[in-house]
């Protein structure tokens, strides 16, 4: 029989600091794995480049030509075109606002001026 003795938070604690240990162990592992194949794929990299030295050219043309291709699609342009427009919404938003508001009242005023001198001179 188990029998637990006072409240039996001690077990509880054992129990969590447990499945903390073995979580930092498992990503101890993981980041392991990571850093031995990174270094696996940059051992092979330097060995094929060092064997074959046109690699090189063909492969920083292969970067160039995906980036252009990328930066060259009309969805990247999108993007890029409302992400500006966003920032400068953010940066001058309020301050066009205000000149749109003040032109939009001066120019009420004028008319307002308008329409008050020509019932004058009608009467």
């Amino acid at each position: 029989m188990n029998q637990v003795h006072g409240n039996g938070k001690s077990s509880k604690q054992a129990r969590h600091a447990h499945r903390e240990s073995a979580a930092e162990e498992s990503i101890r592992h993981r980041v392991g794995n990571a850093r031995d194949i990174v270094e696996n794929v940059r051992d092979q990299a330097e060995a094929a480049f060092r064997d074959k030295p046109y690699l090189v050219p063909a492969a920083a043309c292969a970067l160039g030509v995906g980036i252009g291709m990328l930066l060259g699609s009309r969805i990247t342009r999108f993007l890029v075109f409302t992400a500006v427009g966003a920032v400068l919404t953010d940066l001058f938003g309020g301050e066009l606002r205000r000149m749109g508001r003040d032109f939009v009242d001066d120019l009420q005023l004028r008319l307002a001026e308008g329409t008050d001198e020509t019932d004058d001179n009608a009467t």
